[in-house]
């Protein structure tokens, strides 16, 4: 996919998602852990496995798959190259927040998500807080819960797959945060025992529209990416006409995190 599609699904994605809180309670578009069941969740990965890009020049990295020198070549498949690498292993810890940082005399709009999930045995923890809610998930032997943090209240109980719900979470954001920015390929480094692309934020795609805050004029900040796709690190700014938001995304603990059994769940 090109640049000029791109921006186009940008268009789309931001007006969907405004902002980049669609995954979570007070965002503009409905959380996916709010559906009925998130086996309903449309998911491509199914087949966890690592994939690296077999069209680099002679002499030129190998980039993940979806990815180039220039950013991001293909979002959908960049966003699928992640989660093959995610679900394959090991467990990890997962921490996304938006924050509005001109906020003048008002309170800044944030949302945040800490999330931690062991592959190997497909348990999964979510605390979801938006704006007007905050929610807690847990997924364990095939049966996922949800509860309102606010009310105290189990609002709701499914079975689901571990691989599905572990994508549904933030997908949304990450596809929002791919289809954003104007890459470049900066270095190569060493980062949790593998190889890592760092790239710098050049600045945000034209046509780039939030509902909540308006068309992004600039960007800056970077990205970090695994070899095998995994996006580790994004930590950047973007300036929208009607506001600018801090944004930051990474997957720490790789191999060391464990999913405690929450105190409602144990309660219950």
């Amino acid at each position: 996919m090109g640049h000029t599609s791109l921006r186009t699904l940008a268009v789309v994605a931001f007006v969907l998602l405004a902002g980049c809180s669609g995954f979570g309670p007070g965002g503009d578009a409905a959380s996916p852990t709010t559906s009925p069941a998130p086996t309903q969740t449309p998911a491509t990965t199914e087949t966890p496995g690592s994939t690296t890009s077999s069209d680099a020049e002679p002499g030129e990295p190998s980039y993940p798959e979806g990815w180039s020198a220039a950013g991001v070549e293909n979002a959908t498949v960049a966003l699928d190259t992640h989660y093959r690498a995610a679900l394959t292993g090991p467990s990890t810890t997962v921490r996304y927040r938006s924050r509005q940082v001109d906020t003048g005399d008002g309170p800044a709009n944030e949302t945040t998500l800490d999330m931690a999930y062991e592959t190997e045995t497909g348990r999964l923890y979510a605390s979801i807080r938006g704006r007007d809610d905050h929610r807690e998930v847990f997924l364990q032997d095939g049966t996922f819960s949800q509860w309102s943090v606010r009310n105290e209240t189990l609002v709701g109980q499914s079975n689901a797959e571990f691989y599905r719900v572990a994508q549904s979470i933030d997908r949304r954001v990450l596809l929002s945060q791919l289809l954003l920015y104007e890459l470049e390929h900066e270095r190569t480094v060493e980062r949790n025992g593998t190889t890592a692309f760092v790239y710098d934020v050049t600045g945000v795609h034209d046509n780039t529209v939030s509902n909540t805050y308006g068309a992004g004029t600039n960007g800056s900040g970077t990205v970090v990416v695994a070899a095998d796709g995994r996006i580790l690190e994004l930590e950047t700014t973007v300036t929208y006409t009607g506001g600018t938001l801090r944004y930051r995304y990474e997957h720490t603990r790789l191999g060391e995190t464990a999913v405690e059994t929450p105190g409602w769940v144990r309660e219950g």
